[in-house]
């Protein structure tokens, strides 16, 4: 239950951190100016990043400080706590807050395994009535809203067909050798960690689940092969490793240090051209529940980062760019004439935070949540669970080349009747 603050008559969140991060870092700057939320305690096996977070959010007291987040959630009393540390340990820690009906931000994905999901769900059955938000943040981002309102409006008709597709430029695609993550025991394979939110969207924007789906995936060029095939910008002291959130005064104050690296074992910028369990593109085929089907396709060594998609419906077209902020509605001429009947463009205002504007909706609506209010967060529990569940049937799909049946994974973390 939140306390009321003395001084401006509004509810306190106590809330707890564990993984004191740039991404943690980012939801905490999104909290907003209506409700007072305390740091009371702060969990990260770095010093640094502890310090530093400590530094740009504690208010009135001093928070405590923990290197593991079990501890914190034992011995602190809160209100809400935010897991954002890397992805094999979201587990542990969000399955113990869900226990403790803690309201719960839990950074996508929300697990790596099939047998962590269940262990995940089996939680928040046992934890009560507390909201667990999920950080699906394209749910949130203006961009995304307006194409799920165009869908819902019927302009397009009968929905057939989603063609989407995620493209990483230099720095997200050496994102995903650094450290765990280019580790896929730790980071459960490119398609769960970088590209469930991705897969996410589609369910979202379609108010339907996939069934089956089909997928391809190898590594082309970001593989073992001579020094001279291999480009300057991708060499691991390049220094070319960027995220697609946040400003370069927060990177700076969360930077990787000897401390971080010896707490994950590996936190250090690999090479692409090394060994690893990652391709360097995919193309998925999913089946959906009502009927659609989609394509997703992500492909690593682009120019820039992007996200494209096209939706096919009986009345009409749809085309958007979330980093030019624009989508192109096409109407279809109901006589059947050769041009369309309307064509609108729209553009999207995504306000000052990261993720094209995600963020700041995110934090505002699960801020509220936890301070006793009434907003509906866009992505739970399950929806991050269907998610990873999706994005794991892709990965089977593409070692086996056989398609995966998703009501079987979902009936290994739901039970039957999922």
């Amino acid at each position: 239950m939140t306390s009321q603050n003395a001084t401006t008559d509004r509810p306190t969140v106590r809330a707890g951190v564990i993984g004191a991060g740039r991404r943690c870092a980012a939801l905490f700057a999104a909290v907003p100016e209506d409700v007072d939320v305390e740091v009371v305690a702060v969990a990260d096996p770095s010093e640094k990043n502890r310090a530093a977070f400590i530094e740009r959010f504690a208010t009135t007291t001093e928070p405590k400080q923990y290197t593991d987040g079990l501890e914190l959630l034992a011995r602190e009393e809160l209100d809400a706590v935010v897991v954002a540390g890397p992805n094999f340990q979201h587990t542990a820690y969000a399955s113990e807050a869900m226990r403790r009906s803690l309201d719960l931000l839990l950074e996508k994905p929300v697990a790596t395994t099939v047998d962590d999901l269940a262990l995940l769900w089996q939680a928040q059955q046992e934890g009560g009535t507390a909201h667990t938000a999920v950080g699906f943040v394209l749910r949130y981002t203006p961009f995304y809203t307006a194409i799920r309102e165009v869908i819902q409006s019927g302009r397009l008709g009968e929905i057939l067909a989603i063609e989407a597709n995620e493209n990483l430029g230099t720095g997200l695609t050496m994102m995903q050798y650094l450290g765990w993550r280019q580790d896929v025991a730790k980071s459960g394979g490119w398609m769960v960690e970088k590209c469930c939110h991705d897969l996410d969207i589609l369910s979202h924007l379609l108010d339907s689940r996939p069934t089956t789906v089909f997928s391809m995936a190898s590594a082309k060029h970001l593989r073992p092969r001579p020094a001279n095939e291999q480009l300057a910008r991708f060499q691991a002291d390049a220094g070319t490793a960027q995220l697609d959130f946040g400003d370069a005064e927060t990177h700076a104050a969360f930077a990787d240090d000897a401390e971080a690296n010896a707490a994950f074992a590996d936190n250090a910028q690999h090479s692409p051209y090394d060994t690893s369990g990652l391709p360097d593109r995919q193309v998925a085929t999913l089946e959906f529940e009502n009927g659609v089907l989609a394509t997703f396709t992500a492909v690593m060594a682009q120019p820039a980062t992007t996200r494209r998609i096209r939706i096919f419906g009986t009345g009409g077209y749809l085309e958007g760019d979330i980093s030019t902020a624009s989508i192109t509605v096409t109407i279809t001429d109901p006589e059947g004439g050769a041009k369309p009947a309307a064509v609108e463009k729209i553009d999207i205002a995504t306000g000052g935070s990261g993720h094209h504007g995600g963020d700041e909706v995110l934090g505002d609506t699960f801020w509220h949540l936890a301070a006793g209010g009434e907003q509906t967060s866009r992505a739970g529990l399950s929806d991050g669970i269907d998610a990873v569940l999706t994005a794991i049937a892709l990965q089977e799909s593409a070692d086996t080349g056989q398609p995966v049946d998703l009501n079987v994974l979902r009936a290994r973390v739901f039970g039957t009747d999922s």
